[in-house]
């Protein structure tokens, strides 16, 4: 039976209704319980010399949560700065890293050098200079040894993500992660649950890589773990890739344009809406969206 349940009219116009502009999508959100609209932010070079660039763009889309990388090589002061200004809009600041490897306990290390710079930078910024989360992207399945290996590589997995669980709540942050659309085809290796449901319920969220060019293509790939976050009362994103890439034209926007973008993450939240797990979009990343924008503007 299909877990949609719908909730009340009212509830729905006040958490899911969002207007878009041609050209750029402009996610207004009309309640305190309003839908997220976040992006990934892996160039983190730019938050030195072009913040405000970055928040101008954003904040014209109607984003209100922001994956930013965390590259230790900036200085803090860059971060504060940064979180300050998108703050200021009311633009969320998650911190975001991840590599294939995190998944191995013998890369734990990796994970605790990242959450200690999460700690330590919680500490001692301000209240507006502060993460609002913490945003996790571990794709194991991109190791070599997947295939061959892959009830070792999914148990050291579960691992490190009970691992880094538990040092976010010592950090007094919500931890998401990516997940790719299929993860619920892949059981745990004691065969209790699929992948995607055990994840779901170790972390506060999940942002599914749900990369198709229609409202439908999405919405289809990503509902049965929508309905796995029904089931468990979980928030569930849907990713959206606007980068060009060589895994096929239904991936990404990159060939139809910001225009049509707009018009199908619009059908999105309506085909997704029914469903209490719905959380909202993100976009893929944020260089390859501006260029989209730029691209569609100039034509």
């Amino acid at each position: 039976m299909k877990l949609t349940l719908i909730r009340p009219l009212y509830l729905l116009i006040a958490a899911m209704i969002i207007s878009f502009t041609s050209g750029g999508a402009s996610l207004t959100p009309v309640s305190a319980a309003a839908t997220q609209k976040a992006s990934w932010l892996w160039d983190t070079s730019l938050i030195k010399q072009s913040g405000s660039t970055v928040l101008t763009f954003y904040k014209n889309q109607g984003v209100n949560v922001i994956y930013l990388q965390i590259n230790r090589k900036i200085n803090v002061s860059y971060y504060k700065n940064f979180i300050r200004q998108a703050t200021a809009q009311g633009i969320e600041v998650h911190a975001l890293d991840g590599h294939s490897t995190w998944a191995l306990t013998s890369q734990r290390t990796q994970l605790t050098t990242l959450l200690k710079w999460i700690e330590n930078y919680q500490l001692n910024a301000g209240v507006n200079e502060k993460f609002k989360g913490i945003h996790v992207d571990i794709e194991p399945y991109l190791l070599p040894d997947w295939n061959t290996n892959q009830k070792s590589i999914i148990s050291q997995w579960q691992s490190n993500v009970q691992y880094m669980v538990q040092r976010a709540a010592v950090i007094k942050l919500p931890i998401a992660a990516d997940l790719p659309f299929w993860l619920h085809t892949i059981k745990v290796p004691d065969g209790t649950s699929t992948l995607s449901s055990w994840m779901l319920k170790q972390y506060n969220s999940v942002t599914l890589m749900s990369y198709r060019d229609t409202s439908t293509g999405i919405f289809n790939v990503a509902k049965t773990i929508l309905e796995e976050g029904v089931a468990l009362g979980k928030t569930v994103h849907t990713g959206v890739e606007t980068n060009n890439t060589s895994e096929g034209d239904v991936i990404s926007f990159y060939e139809e344009g910001a225009s049509f973008m707009n018009q199908e993450l619009e059908k999105l939240v309506q085909l997704a809406s029914g469903y209490t797990s719905y959380g909202g979009i993100a976009v893929h990343d944020y260089l390859g969206w501006k260029s989209l924008v730029e691209s569609s503007s100039a034509n």
